[in-house]
């Protein structure tokens, strides 16, 4: 099924796309349609979103992780791909730093910028979160399944515990950082609460 040549997997790619910041001239121009019909085109996908299979909605919300790929794989101005996102940022504390920084501000009242603040795109901090979800569901969640089972091995299960201390420094750490910065620049939102 499609709409003015756009198939379910364009939609998705294009909005994905778009939320990386790719213009909507763009978006028609890959698709080879004119503005009017990718709006026909937009508006027809998002009726059918209801009635879509488990496996296209799982591609539609995986894709904003990973909008370079089918008629945008090697598009100029298309999103980049996760691999390109980590060479800006390769370590796990570069994430929860920047998780950290989000999440304090947030508690002062204040939103972070990513872009202006880390040059990052929302769907880029996509990336970086599913990269480092994939990690701690590798190293830590299967691994304690596995012990649960009497699977895991010694070395998994001590690199399970090394990971898990370095996650509790890296967001102490990262928390103090911000809690400082942010104390003296406003409110927490708590602090309007009266109970």
């Amino acid at each position: 099924m499609e709409k003015h040549g756009v198939t379910f997997k364009d939609y998705a790619l294009a909005n994905a796309n778009l939320a990386a910041g790719m213009p909507v001239a763009k978006v028609c121009e890959v698709l080879g349609i004119e503005e009017p019909l990718w709006a026909e085109a937009q508006e027809f996908w998002g009726n059918q979103m209801v009635s879509m299979s488990m496996e296209d909605m799982q591609f539609y919300g995986e894709v904003f992780t990973n909008p370079k790929q089918g008629r945008f794989a090697n598009v100029a101005g298309a999103a980049s791909g996760p691999k390109e996102v980590l060479k800006k940022y390769p370590e796990w504390d570069d994430f929860i730093k920047i998780t950290q920084h989000i999440h304090i501000a947030s508690n002062y009242g204040f939103e972070v910028d990513l872009k202006e603040e880390y040059d990052l795109s929302m769907t880029e901090y996509s990336q970086l979160a599913m990269h480092w979800s994939g990690y701690l569901k590798k190293n830590v969640i299967d691994v304690s399944a596995n012990y649960a089972k009497g699977d895991a091995s010694e070395e998994e299960l001590a690199e399970m515990e090394r990971i898990n201390n370095l996650h509790t420094d890296l967001m102490q750490k990262w928390e103090t950082f911000f809690e400082n910065i942010y104390k003296n620049k406003g409110s927490g939102i708590a602090d309007d609460i009266e109970f």
